[in-house]
């Protein structure tokens, strides 16, 4: 769970109201390996996904950077080399946007503009093994919330950092959104937002609440 508190108010992350979205996949891979070893996976994994996100942080700002496992320097140099071939400019990176109206915050990954073009674009990192269907779900709020911003987003584009194949980043493994409807994206977000304020009406836990600053925001 994560809310952010802005201005007084909470409002639940994006990834956390998904999260109420059922994973028939998920729920069988750990009804193979059982809680125990499943919990460890996913914990190794989720350490991976924060120690790239954080370098590929770094090579949004020009910062250097450096890591001593080979295979996330080898994932962190696949990005650099796509970033440095396809970003013509980094507008925004690791801020929090939310939508007053409905409720909701969360910290995106990267908004740039694409050499080809001139809005910006919206861009989401991944690095898990799978990409989960509710993404353009994802991709869809954090847009809206945007647009209220800095008007509006040409492209949404997941950026997927194979750990598997952690060389690799070529064109196709960072594609648009352009499969999906974003207003019907958006709409099914609302639904599960909708769904989780019902499993989820009490008051968050202090643990659970991301305290901003003025910095966190565009």
């Amino acid at each position: 769970m994560r809310y952010y508190r802005i201005k007084d108010n909470l409002y639940p992350s994006v990834t956390t109201i998904l999260g109420v979205i059922r994973k028939p996949f998920l729920e069988h891979w750990r009804g193979e390996l059982g809680n125990i070893e499943a919990d460890l996976q996913m914990h190794e994994a989720g350490g991976l996904g924060t120690t790239v996100h954080d370098l590929c942080e770094a090579v949004n700002k020009g910062l250097p950077w450096c890591a001593d496992d080979e295979r996330i320097k080898r994932m962190v140099e696949a990005y650099e080399d796509w970033f440095r071939k396809y970003i013509r400019e980094v507008l925004y990176v690791e801020k929090v946007v939310y939508n007053p109206v409905y409720g909701y915050a969360g910290r995106f990954d990267l908004v740039a503009i694409f050499k080809r073009d001139r809005k910006p674009s919206l861009l989401d990192i991944k690095t898990g093994n799978s990409l989960w269907p509710e993404i353009p779900l994802q991709l869809a709020a954090y847009s809206e919330a945007l647009n209220d911003v800095i008007g509006g987003i040409k492209r949404k584009v997941i950026v997927h950092l194979d750990k598997n194949d952690p060389g690799r980043l070529a064109a196709k493994d960072a594609y648009e959104l352009n499969g999906t409807d974003h207003d019907t994206d958006y709409r099914h977000f609302l639904y599960a937002l909708s769904l989780f304020r019902y499993f989820n009406p009490s008051v968050p836990k202090p643990e659970d609440i991301v305290n901003t600053k003025e910095e966190d925001f565009i």
